[in-house]
Formats: structure tokens, sequence, C-alpha cells
């Protein structure tokens, strides 16, 4: 099975290089395309000719009225375990996702993100959606969205400057086909709702099999006035709602180890809440989120139920960037600082002026993370979990280094210190784990 597995992944890859290959033939095909004296433009090649292609590691093609990219995501990594940890040291795939994206007059957007790796996801996709502006202030996403109820897992990895999510966003974070909509009515405030299906997957690919209902808000009091210091802060809440619960619950470390798991646990309901705060200034950014849960009339295996209402997790971060750059938080989440000639990104209004690549080199980024939770005792007491694979608390720091190489690349090194109430195995046997990663990740 293994065998098999490795051989349809490597003609995954080939797949995606084959894709980037005809990416390249179709810019080619589309700089050979200007007017000569002897050859009339037909109307097509005047839309054609009045595009603008560039090609990299991918391409974008720019008309009057619509842009086409294609492109992706490609992350490796090196990973070395703690000696004690029963993974296996050594280079993986971090990531594999081809890109399209369309958009039609500013206004209407597709984007289809696919996972090669097909692991984490469902359907082989993360992002695919079909997006339309209403108005000024409205836009409603339909399709397999990201949903997220804070800003960790709102950004998205290749804007991050820590590598994975914190358990935070584990709790609460999908990716679901179903509606999501925004509103921007007034700068500095931002609200969506979404309603999904019950049809996703969570950020290890465990199936998220309930619908849905959540609604965000987040709010920059002083973006437009007050003092300069305080123009940089933000807040948010969110809630979200299950109206019958048959999912399985999941936590693992920045580095996908897995460390409190259950089967699927019935109830009759479930309720989130999440509120966050941070702040950015200059070179600086602060952010910090609280996650709680609660899942009523829950299954017990001898018969009977019980209310689980103890599902708790934080996180706190903090970067700073060396030698120029600066952070930049909007609609409810952390944006590109910049990004890849071509990309489509219609959330993101305005692009930073973070110069990647000049006479100096690029700037380098240091980034601190700290992620507690602590799970309900009662999952343990009555037999929905066991103390070997699951710990009740557990808190993991890590640091990362990051090397802005050029646009849509950098390097990260990462160190994750992860302490458990209780021995695991996947650590063997020790409640205690070091893990090292190297991470050169290019998005285009």
């Amino acid at each position: 099975m293994n065998g098999g597995r490795a051989m349809g992944r490597s003609l995954r890859v080939a797949g995606f290089g084959v894709a980037v290959l005809a990416t390249g033939a179709i810019a080619a095909r589309a700089q050979e395309s200007e007017a000569t004296p002897d050859r009339p433009v037909a109307p097509f090649d005047e839309w054609w000719r009045s595009a603008r292609v560039e090609l990299v590691a991918g391409g974008s093609l720019e008309g009057r009225d619509v842009t086409l990219h294609f492109g992706g995501r490609f992350a490796l990594d090196f990973v070395r375990w703690d000696q004690r940890n029963s993974n296996s040291s050594g280079v993986e795939f971090g990531a594999l996702r081809p890109l399209f994206e369309l958009d039609v007059g500013g206004r209407s957007q597709f984007r289809a993100e696919l996972d090669l790796d097909d692991v984490d996801s469902k359907r082989g996709a993360y992002d695919l959606w079909l997006r339309q502006e209403i108005g000024k202030h409205l836009a409603v996403q339909l399709g397999q969205v990201r949903v997220a109820m804070g800003s960790d897992y709102a950004t998205r990895e290749e804007n991050s400057p820590l590598i994975g999510h914190s358990f935070t966003s584990y709790l609460t974070g999908r990716h679901d086909l179903g509606l999501r909509a925004t509103v921007d009515p007034h700068a500095g405030l931002h609200f969506e709702g979404a309603l999904t299906l019950g049809s996703g997957f969570g950020l290890e690919g465990e199936g998220k099999d309930d619908p849905l209902l959540l609604g965000r808000a987040t709010i920059e009091p002083f973006r437009d006035h007050g003092p300069a210091p305080l123009r940089g802060l933000f807040l948010g809440a969110a809630m979200g709602w299950q109206p019958s619960y048959r999912d399985e619950l999941l936590l693992a470390t920045p580095y996908q180890t897995t460390v409190f798991t259950t089967g699927e646990l019935r109830a009759g309901h479930a309720a989130w809440g999440l509120a966050e705060a941070g702040w950015r200034h200059g070179p600086f950014r602060l952010g910090m989120e609280l996650v709680r849960g609660v899942l009523d009339d829950v299954d017990l295996p001898g018969g009977g139920h019980h209310d689980v209402d103890q599902l708790t997790a934080w996180t706190a971060y903090a970067s700073v960037f060396l030698g120029g750059g600066k952070p930049t938080w909007t609609g409810g989440r952390w944006i590109r600082h910049t990004r890849p000639q071509g990309r489509i990104d219609p959330e993101q209004r305005e692009e930073p002026g973070l110069i990647v690549i000049d006479s100096r080199g690029g700037p380098v980024e240091l980034a601190f993370r700290y992620s507690n939770a602590d799970m309900d005792r009662s999952l343990f007491d009555h037999g929905l979990t066991s103390y070997d694979p699951s710990t009740q608390e557990v808190r993991v720091a890590d640091v990362n280094v990051v090397f802005h190489l050029a646009r849509g690349s950098r390097f990260s090194l990462g160190v994750a210190r992860t302490i458990a109430d209780h021995e695991l195995s996947v650590f063997g046997g020790a409640n205690r784990d070091t893990s090292f990663l190297a991470r050169f990740e290019v998005d285009f």
C-alpha cells in the first residue's frame, strides 16, 4: 500500500511539472502574439496583445477585464525529530498545491487550490470556490471555503511567519462546502458569516461531518484616528454553532504530531466561542486568541449522556522584521508583505511596500508563538479517549527565523518544544519533545 501511494504521489508531482511547463508554453505563445507589419491584428489578437504575461515559476495573463493566474505553493521540509520521537527524521513535502485563479472585472473571482499530496484535504483540493462582490461592501463566496474563527487560521500559511498552526485553529478551523459572506462597511470594520454543509475536513484531514453556522467580527478602533502607536490595534470575536455533532476532536503540534485525539463523538449540539486581540507597529506584530468549546449531551460508551464544557485553548504570538518591512493585518487576517507578480487576492485591497530583494539582500523575520490546550477531564474519565495517545493539557512553544529570499519564496528555520501532562508513545514514552524543522517554500 505504501508503494502504491508513493507511486501515485510521484505521478501527481510529475503532472504538476507538466502543468508548469504548459504554463510556460502559454506565456511564450502570448509573447509571440504581437502584430507584425505584414500581419494584421485580428480582434482576438488585439485583446491578446494587450495582455501582459509574466512567467517566473508560474504565469499570469491580464487583459482589459480578465486576469488569469496559474501558479501554486510548494514547500520542502527537513524534519529532525527529538531522538525519542517515534517519527522518522528526513525530507518530505510540506505542500504540493497547484493553483488556478480567475478574476473578471475585479468583482468576480474563481479559485482552485489543489492538493497533489492528497492527505490533509478532501476532493483533492483546499480552496475551490466562486466569489462575487455585490455593491461596495458585500462579497459572497460559494464552494469549498476556508472557515476560520480567528486570525491564526484565517491567515494563509504562506503569509504567516510561523510554521503550522496553534491549538485554537485545530479546535475551530476547517475547510467545508458552503456559503461565506463578508461585509466591510467601513475601514477598520469587518464582518463575516459562514454556513457549511458538514462535508469538510480539519487541519489533519479529519472529517468535519456536521453543519456549522459561524459569525465573526473584527474592528480596528484607532485605525484612522487616535495616537499613532494605537492605530495598529485590532480586536475580534466569533461564535460557532453546530446543531448536531458527529465529529472527532484532534489536536496536533505545529509540526503535525498528534497529542490529543478521540474517536467520533456524538453530541446533541456544539458551541464555540473565540476572542482575539492584536497589535502591529512598524516592524512588530503581536496577537493572542482564546477559544472555548462546549458539547452538550455527549453519548457515553456505557450509555447515558454527559456535557463536555471545558474544551479550551489559547495562543500568543509575536514577530519582528530585521532589516526592513512591516506586517499588515486587514479583513480579519494577516496578509502577504509582498505578493508574487500576477497573484490574485480579491480581499487584499492594498499591497504593502516591503522590498524583499534589494542591494543589501532580503529582510529577516523572527517569530515566536506559545500555545496551550486544556481538554475536559471527563473525556478521559468516561472512556471517550485515553491518556495515550492523548494528554489532558499540552503546551508548545515554537520559534522561527524566516529569510525572505525573493517575491514569493523564503527559507525558514524552526524549533518547537512541546510539554504534555502525560507520557505519550509518539514522544517515545516521554512527556516532552524538542523537534527541528527547516522549510524552503515557493509561492508563485
